[in-house]
């Protein structure tokens, strides 16, 4: 088989395979940030979760005994059907759960200063219509009086530079800088 085939035959496996769903495609800074956008009104509720959870593992956390001396004995204690070895386990999780909500606050203080900085623009409520309130164009077009061109043009336009702020990184490697 010649070199120029075998190439053909490996693109053309690679993108079989990336149509089965067997190689996860990268998604471009575009596509992030419409996820993102798409996925910020749950934020807040997701950090409840997190904090009620996080107010469980320590309510349990003080339930487990302890060992009495530094020994490498584990304490096993079944509480409604959840097992917990020792208190360092359970520490860790409640320690990376922490982490989480800090990490989730960050992002979501990150996205309320980047949308602040595009409230004053026109076409502004197509974000906050198509992400936050799940509105279709039509409802777009119906409610303000434009055309479905003129909202996937300003749509596009306002997530591109929304994108550069939100993953600058993913940004410039697309740019090949």
């Amino acid at each position: 088989m010649k070199e120029e085939e075998m190439k053909k035959l490996s693109q053309f496996i690679v993108e079989d395979i990336k149509k089965e769903r067997l190689i996860k495609n990268k998604k471009n800074s575009y596509e992030k940030t419409e996820y993102l956008l798409y996925k910020y009104p749950q934020l807040p509720e997701a950090m409840k979760l997190i904090n009620e959870e996080i107010g469980t593992l320590e309510k349990e956390n003080k339930k487990i005994l302890k060992a009495p001396t530094k020994s490498k004995t584990l304490v096993l204690k079944e509480n409604e059907g959840a097992y917990f070895y020792g208190d360092e386990i359970l520490e860790t999780r409640i320690s990376e759960l922490k982490q989480i909500v800090a990490k989730t606050k960050s992002y979501k203080r990150m996205v309320d200063k980047v949308l602040k900085k595009f409230k004053d623009d026109e076409y502004y409520p197509l974000i906050e219509w198509i992400y936050f309130k799940n509105k279709t164009y039509d409802d777009i077009a119906n409610e303000f009086g434009w055309a479905i061109g003129t909202i996937t043009k300003h749509k596009n336009r306002l997530l591109n530079e929304i994108k550069v702020y939100f993953f600058t990184d993913n940004f410039l490697n697309e740019l090949g800088a």
